[in-house]
C-alpha cells in the first residue's frame, strides 16, 4: 500500500457498556474524522473496527467477544482493534483471538488514531473539523465525560481496576466544551464519569463547583448520570437544587437494600444513610425522581436479605431499576467468596425485582395522567418519543420539525414502558 491512500477508509466503532465508553468512542470517531476517515454504523462493513469493550459482568464480556467475531464475519480482512475495560483487564485473552490486530488499554486510547493511520492510511481530509466538541452526541442529547476512574474498591467491581483512580478534567476545559455544545444547538447535556460525584477531588475542587459555573451557559437541560450515595453531601444538594437547568432525576447506585450485603460489598454506607440522602434531595426538590442499580444473587445473599432489598426498593419508590445478576469478576474480592448462588436463584430474584419495577413505574406514571410534561423530542412521526426531565419516556405523535426541541405534552395514558401523550400546540 502506498504512503498516501487514494480512497477514504471506513471505520466502525461498536461500543458496549456505559456512557463513559460511548463518550470515549465518539472522541475517537471525531479524531479519525479529522484525519479523513469515514465513520459507518457498527453493523455495516468497514475497513477498520474499533471495539470498545465492557467488563461490568460476565455477560458483558461474552457480548464483547461476540461483537469481535461479528465484525470479522462482516469483513474478515478488516483491521480489528480492541479497547475498553475488558481489553484492559484481559489483554492476553483478547490478543490470542483470531483476527485481533491490536489490544489497546484505556489509558492508551489516544494512541489509536495514530495506530489506525499507520496500518490503514486514508485520503487526507480537505476541511479539518474544528477543535473540541469531542462529546458524545446521542441523537438530541450530548454526553460530556468530566471524570474517569474511581477510588472506591467495592468487592464486586472490576471497572475500577480497569480504569484506575479518579482523574478529573480541568473545569475550564469542560466549560468550553459545554459552550460549544450549546452553540451547536444541543438542548440537553448529560455530565458523566465513572465516579461523577468525586469530580474535582483530585484537583482541589468538587462537583458543586462545576455545577455552579454551568448555571449561566444557556444550557436548556443539564442531567447527571450516576451518583454514589457517599458522595452526596449537603453542599452538593444545595447546588443541585439551585441550578435552574438541572433535571430533577437522580440515578443513585444502591446495589442492595440489605445492610449485611452492603457490608460484604464494601459499599461504605447503610440503608439508613441512603434513606437520609434521598430524603434530603426530596426536601430540596419535591418533584425528584430516582433510579438505581441493583445486583441480585451476591454471594451469601439470603432469602431474607433479598426481601430487605424488595422492601427498600418499594420504600424509596424508584421509577426504574438497572438489574444485574451477580457474576464473579476475576481479580475482585467477591470472586473468591463462599456461598456463590446458583443461576436459577439469580434469575428468580431478577424476575421478582423486574415485576416490582413495573409496578412502581405504573404507579408513578398513572399519577401523571392529565398533567403537562416537558418532552425533549427524539423520535418523530406517529410513533415518536422523547424524555421528560425526570427520565420518563413519552410516546406521542411529534411532527418532524419538533425533533431536538422541548415541547409541552399532556399525558393521556400509560403504556408498557412509557406514558402516552398528546403534544400541546
Amino acid at each position: 500500500m502506498t504512503d498516501t491512500a487514494v480512497k477514504p477508509v471506513t471505520v466502525a466503532l461498536p461500543t458496549l457498556g456505559c456512557k463513559v465508553n460511548r463518550y470515549d468512542s465518539d472522541a475517537l470517531a471525531r479524531a479519525l474524522i479529522s484525519r479523513g476517515y469515514v465513520i459507518v454504523p457498527p453493523g455495516e462493513a468497514a475497513d477498520v473496527y474499533i471495539v470498545n469493550t465492557c467488563t461490568v459482568t460476565h455477560k458483558a464480556e461474552v457480548k464483547s467477544r461476540k461483537t469481535l467475531r461479528r465484525a470479522l464475519s462482516i469483513n474478515h480482512d478488516a483491521l480489528l482493534i480492541v479497547t475498553g475495560c475488558y481489553a484492559t483487564l484481559e489483554s492476553d485473552t483478547l490478543s490470542a483471538m483470531d483476527g485481533v490486530d491490536a489490544v489497546v488499554p484505556i489509558i492508551e486510547q489516544e494512541t489509536i488514531p495514530d495506530l489506525v493511520a499507520r496500518l490503514r492510511p486514508t485520503a487526507p481530509v480537505e476541511t479539518p473539523l474544528p477543535a473540541g466538541l469531542s462529546a458524545s452526541i446521542e441523537r438530541t442529547r450530548a454526553t460530556v465525560k468530566v471524570e474517569d476512574g474511581c477510588n472506591l474498591r467495592c468487592a464486586f467491581c472490576a471497572v475500577t481496576i480497569a480504569r484506575g483512580p479518579v482523574r478529573s478534567r480541568r473545569r475550564q476545559e469542560v466549560v468550553e466544551e459545554l459552550r460549544g455544545l450549546v452553540g451547536a444547538g444541543l438542548r440537553e447535556i448529560v455530565l458523566t464519569g465513572v465516579r461523577l460525584d468525586a469530580y474535582g477531588k483530585d484537583l482541589g475542587g468538587n462537583l458543586s463547583d462545576l455545577l455552579d459555573v454551568t448555571r449561566n451557559l444557556g444550557i436548556a437541560r443539564l442531567r447527571l448520570s450516576s451518583l454514589e450515595p457517599i458522595g452526596i453531601d449537603d453542599t452538593l444538594v444545595r447546588s443541585l437544587a439551585a441550578h435552574p437547568a438541572l433535571c430533577h432525576h437522580f440515578h443513585i447506585c444502591l446495589q442492595s437494600g440489605d445492610d449485611g450485603v452492603l457490608r460484604a460489598m464494601r459499599r461504605g454506607y447503610t440503608t439508613e444513610r441512603y434513606r437520609r440522602t434521598v430524603a434530603k434531595l426530596r426536601a430540596a426538590m419535591p418533584d425528584a425522581a430516582f433510579t438505581t442499580d441493583i445486583i441480585v444473587g451476591y454471594p451469601g445473599e439470603t432469602d431474607e436479605a433479598f426481601r430487605h432489598t424488595l422492601d427498600f426498593v418499594r420504600e424509596i419508590g424508584f421509577i426504574k431499576l438497572h438489574i444485574f445478576k451477580y457474576s464473579p469478576r476475576p481479580g475482585t474480592a467477591a470472586a473468591d467468596l463462599p456461598d456463590q448462588l446458583p443461576e436459577a436463584v439469580k434469575e428468580e430474584r431478577s424476575r421478582a425485582l423486574f415485576a416490582l419495577e413495573q409496578e412502581l413505574f405504573r404507579t408513578y406514571a398513572e399519577g401523571l395522567v392529565d398533567q403537562t410534561v416537558e418532552v425533549l423530542v427524539e423520535g418523530t412521526g406517529p410513533h415518536g418519543d422523547g424524555l421528560t426531565p425526570h427520565y420518563l419516556r413519552v410516546c406521542a405523535d411529534f411532527p418532524r420539525e419538533t425533533a431536538g426541541w422541548i415541547v409541552p405534552v399532556r399525558v393521556t395514558g400509560v403504556g408498557e414502558d412509557c406514558v402516552i401523550g398528546a403534544m400541546i400546540n
